[in-house]
C-alpha cells in the first residue's frame, strides 16, 4: 500500500492525537483545518490505512476517545514539514 499526499498529511498530524468519535476537536483541529481541507470520513479512512500499515498505533482512552501515535516505521523525512510546526 502506497501513501497518497493526504495520507502523509494525516500521518504528520496524528502523532499523540486524540480523536473523539472519529473526529478531531478543539484548537488543534482549527489550526490543522487552516492548513488543508479534509472531511472526517477522509481522516478516518486514512487513519485506518495507517494503522493497517503499522505506521500508527492506537490506545483506547476510554469512552469514544482513541489516541494515535507514530510507530518506529515513521521517519521525520516522510512527514509534511509545514504541518510539523503546528502544535497540539
Amino acid at each position: 500500500m502506497e501513501l497518497i499526499p493526504k495520507d502523509i498529511k494525516f500521518l504528520t498530524i496524528m502523532n499523540e492525537t486524540r480523536l473523539t468519535n472519529g473526529k478531531m476537536l478543539g484548537r488543534y483541529f482549527e489550526e490543522i483545518s487552516k492548513q488543508f481541507a479534509f472531511s472526517n470520513s477522509e481522516l478516518n479512512a486514512s487513519v485506518k490505512r495507517l494503522v493497517k500499515m503499522d505506521m500508527l498505533s492506537v490506545i483506547d482512552a476510554g469512552g469514544k476517545d482513541m489516541v494515535y501515535f507514530h510507530t518506529d516505521k515513521v521517519s521525520r523525512d516522510l512527514l509534511d514539514k509545514e504541518l510539523m510546526t503546528v502544535k497540539h
